[in-house]
């Protein structure tokens, strides 16, 4: 009889909350294993990146006990800004002298256009308990005024279990699904600067540039 009690509690508790829209923070967080080896090395990031959302109003919604569509997550501030300039800052944590300038740059500079394809949070109604899902995806492209062009894929997934829907617990569900996709971008940069070495340093007039082509996708 108590269960009972405590569950139909807990469902009020979850209907009364759904029905008022919650505001997603920023996340203020960086990465704790920092990704390190840009040693210097010049990127220009294309700062912010494009919105390609299908539904750029809201950053995801509130479900009542019925799997009811019932209100909104609301970003504090556009996904597609605080992501790259969270990009911007982890690059140049790990070494990298990062250009936000769409003007001329050196022409081994590795140019890096980003577009987020999805970001949306979404409650998943269990029996007990609410799983706030956040998913996020984004298209990355490196190209060089010297022929290089690579193209990938990053898509992650946050998760967050707790009782109700509120406020406070979406965000740990974005928090994670930020901490990941930014690790994979950073590391994934990091991969392709490394695999050719001229990338980003200032070479002299003389040196003779180089064309490669490189298509990476991950699904």
């Amino acid at each position: 009889m108590r269960i009972i009690i405590i569950w139909i509690s807990c469902f009020f508790l979850l209907s009364a909350c759904a029905f008022t829209d919650v505001t997603i923070d920023t996340p203020a967080s960086s990465l704790e294993n920092k990704v390190s080896g840009g040693n210097g090395r010049e990127l220009v990031v294309l700062f912010p990146f494009a919105d390609q959302r299908p539904n750029r109003a809201r950053c995801g919604m509130q479900k009542n006990g019925y799997n009811m569509d019932t209100a909104s997550a609301l970003c504090q501030m556009e996904p597609s800004e605080w992501l790259s300039r969270k990009l911007i800052e982890e690059l140049k944590a790990s070494g990298f002298k990062v250009n936000t300038d769409r003007g001329p740059s050196k022409p081994s500079s590795v140019k890096i256009e980003g577009s987020l394809v999805q970001f949306f949070i979404e409650p998943v109604i269990g029996f007990w308990t609410i799983t706030l899902e956040t998913d996020i995806h984004i298209k990355l492209k490196a190209t060089t005024a010297n022929g290089l062009y690579a193209d990938r894929s990053f898509y992650v997934k946050g998760n967050n279990t707790a009782m109700t829907g509120m406020a406070s617990n979406f965000q740990p569900s974005v928090d994670e699904a930020t901490n990941k996709v930014l690790k994979e971008m950073v590391s994934a940069i990091l991969s392709l600067m490394n695999r050719y070495p001229e990338l980003g340093f200032n070479y002299s007039s003389d040196w003779i540039p180089f064309a490669v082509e490189i298509v990476e996708k991950t699904s």
